[in-house]
C-alpha cells in the first residue's frame, strides 16, 4: 500500500479541503483550478502538490508552455502552472483530459489574460474542488508568515511595518520581512525590541533581482507602473495623457498589472514595490514625468498636492513647476499649513513671482509670525497687489498685532476691511477698553443672514456677542455664545487665523465663572484639534495650566511649562512668565520666582497689560509684593483704568482684586475686601471672593472664627480655587495655635482642599494617615480612571502622553500596595469618596 502524503503546510489554508482529499484517496479523481495574482504563491502550492503526489507514488506531470501534450500520460497527475500563457489549442487539449472521469489536473493561472479557452478549462476543473483563489494576506496571515519566516514572535509593529510595506502581498512580505532580518532590523532573538526603521532597503544584489523582475514586463505594464510610482492617480484620463495612450486600451493594462501581484486589490501600487521603482527609474526621465503628472492635473483642475510635494523633493524649477507648487500650497493651507509654507518655499526656488500674501497666512498658522509679518509687509508694499491678496495681507498683520501688544491697531486694520469685516475687530476694541467703540462696529455690521457662508463668520460674530454680554454681566449668554464660536472652528482646525482665539476666551471666561470643567474641555479639543494653527497652541495650553494653578494641580503646571518652553508671543510670554511666577509662588521658590517676575516685566514692557492678561497680572502683583519690588504700580493703574473704561465688569475685575487681597497679605498689610464686596453685590458668583477676603482681612488682624473659616475655604473649593482655600484655612489654623480643637479642625480642612505646607504645630495635631498617599496629579488620574476613561483619553484630557498616564497607573498601583486592575479600583473608591 502507497505511503500516505503528509499534512499540507499552513501556508496554505485556501487549499485545505484539497490536501485533505489528496491524503485520503491520492490515486482519485481530482480536478481543480487555482487563481492568483503573482507573488500570491500559485507555483509553491503547486510544488506542494506535486510533493503529496510523489509521497504517495504517484509521479506527476508538469506542463510547461512547450510541452508536447500529445504525449503525455492521463494516468499520471497533471499539473499546470500559469495556464494564462499557454494558447488557445493547449488549452483546448487539456480540456478535453479533464473530461476524462479519472482525471487528476490541478491548474493555476493568472485572473489576467483571460486567452481563449481558459474560463471552459476552470469551469470543467470545478467539478470535484471550487476554485482555489489566492490573494493578499491580511493582518493574522502577514503574522504567521513573518513567524514562520523570521523564527520568532511578530510583534504588532513588526507584522504593521510589513503589511504596509508589502501591502499583503506574500512574496513582498516574505521580501519584507528577509530585508528586516538581513539589514540586523529584525533581531528574532529579541523581537520585542524591533523599532519601526525610517525606510526599508534590500541588498544590492536582491535589488537587481527585482529589477529583472520589473523589466520583463511588457512595456505598457512597466510603464503604469512608473507612472503610479510616481504618483499618478488610477484615473484613465490622467494615466493616457502621461503615458500617450488611449484611455479605453488602459483598462486591459491596468488588469494586466493587478494580475502582476505588484498592485494591491485597491490598484494602488504596493509601497515596497514603489520605492525599488523609483530607486531604478533615470533620474531625468523621473523628473520629466513629474512634471508632465502636475501639468495634466493642473490643466484639469484635479488636486494637484501630491504632484507639487513630488516636484518639491525633486528640486523641480522653472515657471510652469513653479505655479504647480504654487497650487499645491494652496490645496495645503486648507490642511497643512506647515507644508504650505514648505511648497510656497519651493515655489519661489523654482523661480516663479513670490506668493507673499498667502505665504504670510502659511507661516502665521505655521507659527512663524515674524516671517508671517515680513511677508504680509512685502505683501502691502508691492504695487501689483491684488485686492484680495492686500485683504489676506492685511488679516495676517492684524491678527499677529493683536499677540504682539498692539490691540488698537490690529482693531483699526480690521475697521478699514469693511463694515461686514470690522466685527473681528470687537475683542481688540475690549481688550483696551474701547466699549463704545465695539457696540458701535456690532451695531453697524450685516445682519447675520449676510455672513459669509463658511464657519468663521458666525463664530466670530458669537465672539463679539459672547464678550460684550460678559461685560453686561449676562454670564449665561456670553457663556453659550463664547463656547459655540469655539465649536464651530473645531472643524477648521489649524487654518483658521484670527486674532484672539474664540477657545482661549471661552476657556478664560469659563474658569473666572467656576466652570474649570467647561475650561478644560474648551482647552481640550481646541488642543486636540490644532485650532488656529502654530500661532494659537501655546495660548491654549498656558491657560490649562493656569486652570491648573488655581485648582493646586501643580504637576499639570509644571507639564505646561516644560511643553512651551521655546520662544514665545509677548502675549503667551507673560502668560508664562506669570504662570511660572505662579508655581514659585505655591511652592515657595524664592529664587525661581525672582527669576519669573525678571522675566515678566520685560514681557509686560513688550505687551502692556489688556482685559485677557488681567488674571497674570494679579499673579504678577503677589509676586513683586512677596519680593518687594513696586515695579507694578504703572502696570496696576492701566489695568484699573481699563476696568472702570468697561463699567468694571465683575466677570474681569473680580480675579484682579482677589489676587491683590494676596498682594497686600504678601507685603505685610491688611487686605481690602471692599472692591470685591461691591462687585458680589451687582454679582452672585463673586460672592464667594468676597466673603474670603472678609474672613482674610479678620485672620490677619487674628481673629479667627472656624466655622467661618470653613465656609470661606469651602467657598473657594466651589469657585475652583482650591489651593486659595487651603491656605486660608492653614493661615487661620496657624493663627489659632491657643485652641488645640480648632488648630486641628482648619488643619483638616486645608488637607481636604488640597496639598499645603503645614505649619509645625498643627503636624502635631493632625492625623496624617488622611493624607492620600498619592500624588496630586496621581489622584487626578484615577478620577478619570475611574470614570472609564482610556490611557489616550485620560491623555488627551491632561495635555500629556498615554505613555505617561500609563506611568502614573504604575506608580499607583506600587504606592497603594497592589497588582490587579480589580484591587487598584477598589482602592481609588475608597480613596477618592466623597
Amino acid at each position: 500500500m502507497a505511503e500516505r502524503p503528509a499534512p499540507a503546510e499552513p501556508a496554505f489554508p485556501a487549499a485545505g479541503r484539497l490536501f485533505r482529499q489528496l491524503a485520503a484517496f491520492p490515486a482519485d479523481a481530482l480536478t481543480a483550478a487555482v487563481v492568483g495574482p503573482g507573488g500570491t504563491g500559485k507555483s509553491a502550492l503547486l510544488r506542494a502538490i506535486a510533493a503529496s503526489y510523489e509521497r504517495a507514488g504517484s509521479a506527476p506531470i508538469r506542463i510547461q508552455p512547450d510541452t508536447d501534450l500529445t504525449i503525455i500520460d492521463n494516468a499520471s497527475p497533471i499539473l499546470v502552472d500559469d495556464a494564462h500563457r499557454l494558447d488557445s489549442a493547449a488549452l483546448e487539449t487539456l480540456r478535453q483530459r479533464a473530461k476524462d472521469p479519472g482525471t487528476r489536473m490541478i491548474v493555476t493561472y493568472r485572473p489576467w489574460p483571460r486567452p481563449g479557452g481558459l474560463s471552459a478549462l476552470g469551469a470543467l476543473l470545478s467539478r470535484h474542488h471550487s476554485p482555489i483563489v489566492l490573494g493578499h494576506l491580511d493582518k493574522d496571515e502577514v503574522a504567521v508568515l513573518v513567524e514562520r519566516r523570521g523564527k520568532c514572535q511578530a510583534t504588532d509593529a513588526l507584522v504593521a511595518v510589513v503589511l504596509e510595506q508589502s501591502g499583503g502581498s506574500p512574496m513582498f512580505a516574505g521580501l519584507v520581512t528577509q530585508a528586516l532580518l538581513d539589514t540586523g532590523r529584525l533581531d528574532p532573538r529579541q523581537p520585542e525590541r524591533f523599532r519601526r526603521p525610517n525606510r526599508i532597503s534590500v541588498s544590492p544584489g536582491l535589488a537587481e533581482r527585482l529589477r529583472y523582475l520589473l523589466e520583463a514586463l511588457e512595456p505598457p505594464i512597466y510603464q503604469l507602473i512608473e507612472a503610479l510610482a510616481l504618483g499618478a492617480p488610477l484615473d484613465a484620463d490622467v494615466l493616457a495623457e502621461l503615458l500617450g495612450t488611449d484611455p479605453a486600451g488602459l483598462t486591459d493594462t491596468v488588469e494586466a498589472a493587478r494580475a502582476t501581484g505588484l498592485l494591491t486589490d485597491s490598484g494602488e501600487l504596493i509601497v515596497f514595490v514603489r520605492n525599488l521603482m523609483l530607486r531604478l527609474m533615470p533620474v531625468l526621465r523621473a523628473r520629466d514625468m513629474q512634471r508632465r503628472l502636475a501639468e495634466i492635473q493642473l490643466g484639469n483642475g484635479g488636486p494637484v498636492l501630491a504632484a507639487g510635494r513630488r516636484l518639491a523633493d525633486a528640486h523641480a524649477t522653472g515657471a510652469r513647476a513653479s505655479e504647480v507648487l504654487a497650487a499645491a500650497a494652496d490645496e495645503a493651507l486648507r490642511t497643512s499649513p506647515q507644508l504650505a509654507g514648505e511648497l510656497f518655499d519651493a515655489a519661489v526656488r523654482a523661480g516663479g513671482s513670490p506668493v507673499t500674501a498667502r505665504h504670510a497666512q502659511a507661516a502665521a498658522l505655521a507659527g512663524d509670525p515674524a516671517r508671517a509679518l515680513r511677508l504680509a509687509d512685502e505683501t502691502l508694499a508691492a504695487k501689483d497687489t491684488t485686492q484680495a491678496d492686500r485683504r489676506r495681507a492685511v488679516e495676517v498683520t492684524a491678527a499677529v498685532l493683536a499677540q504682539r501688544g498692539f490691540a488698537c491697531r490690529a482693531a483699526e486694520l480690521y475697521q478699514r476691511l469693511g463694515e461686514a469685516d470690522a466685527i473681528i475687530a470687537v475683542p481688540a476694541l475690549l481688550a483696551i477698553g474701547r466699549l463704545d467703540r465695539a457696540r458701535a462696529v456690532l451695531a453697524h455690521a450685516p445682519a447675520s443672514e449676510h455672513d459669509a457662508p463658511t464657519l468663521t463668520a458666525p463664530a466670530v460674530r458669537l465672539l463679539a456677542t459672547g464678550l460684550l454680554a460678559t461685560v453686561d454681566g449676562d454670564l449665561p449668554t456670553a457663556l453659550s455664545d463664547l463656547t459655540r464660536a469655539a465649536g464651530l472652528l473645531e472643524p477648521a482646525g489649524e487654518c483658521v487665523l484670527l486674532p484672539y482665539s474664540p477657545a482661549e476666551i471661552a476657556a478664560t471666561v469659563a474658569a473666572q465663572c467656576g466652570e474649570t470643567a467647561l475650561a478644560d474641555a474648551t482647552l481640550g479639543q481646541a488642543v486636540a484639534g490644532k485650532v488656529g494653527g502654530g500661532l494659537a497652541q501655546a495660548g491654549l495650553l498656558l491657560l490649562h495650566g493656569w486652570n491648573a494653578l488655581a485648582r493646586g494641580t501643580l504637576d499639570t503646571v509644571r507639564e505646561v511649562l516644560d511643553r512651551v518652553n521655546g520662544p514665545l508671543e509677548p502675549a503667551d510670554e507673560v502668560l508664562a512668565a506669570a504662570l511660572a511666577a505662579g508655581l514659585a509662588r505655591r511652592t515657595d521658590d524664592t529664587p525661581a520666582l525672582a527669576e519669573s517676575f525678571a522675566r515678566a516685566r520685560t514681557a509686560l514692557i513688550r505687551h502692556p497689560v489688556d482685559l485677557y492678561l488681567l488674571r497674570p497680572l494679579g499673579e504678577l502683583a503677589v509676586a513683586a509684593a512677596l519680593l518687594g519690588e513696586p515695579a507694578m504700580g504703572p502696570h496696576l493703574d492701566r489695568a484699573h483704568a481699563l476696568l472702570a473704561a468697561l463699567g468694571d465688569p465683575p466677570l474681569w475685575a473680580a480675579p484682579l482684586h482677589w489676587s491683590l487681597v494676596h498682594a497686600a497679605l504678601a507685603a505685610g498689610t491688611r487686605p481690602e475686601s471692599a472692591p470685591l464686596e461691591a462687585l458680589a453685590a451687582r454679582a452672585p458668583h463673586v460672592r464667594c471672593l468676597a466673603e474670603a477676603a472678609i474672613c482674610w482681612r479678620r485672620v490677619a488682624a487674628g481673629d479667627v472664627d472656624v466655622a467661618q473659616v470653613r465656609a470661606a475655604a469651602t467657598g473657594l473649593r466651589q469657585a475652583n480655587l482650591d489651593w486659595d482655600g487651603a491656605r486660608l484655612a492653614a493661615a487661620a489654623a496657624n493663627r489659632a495655635t491657643g485652641d488645640r480643637k480648632a488648630t486641628a479642625d482648619l488643619m483638616a480642612c486645608a488637607r481636604a482642599l488640597g496639598d499645603t505646607v503645614d505649619p509645625a504645630p498643627a503636624r502635631e495635631t493632625v492625623d496624617d494617615t488622611a493624607t492620600p498617599p498619592l500624588s496630586e496629579r496621581e489622584l487626578e488620574v484615577g478620577r478619570l480612571v475611574l470614570a472609564g476613561l482610556t490611557h489616550k483619553q485620560i491623555g488627551a484630557r491632561l495635555f500629556i502622553s498615554a505613555k505617561t498616564v500609563e506611568h502614573h497607573v504604575a506608580r499607583m498601583k506600587t504606592r497603594l500596595g497592589v497588582e490587579s486592575r480589580d484591587e487598584l479600583f477598589n482602592r481609588l473608591r475608597v480613596l477618592l469618596a466623597p
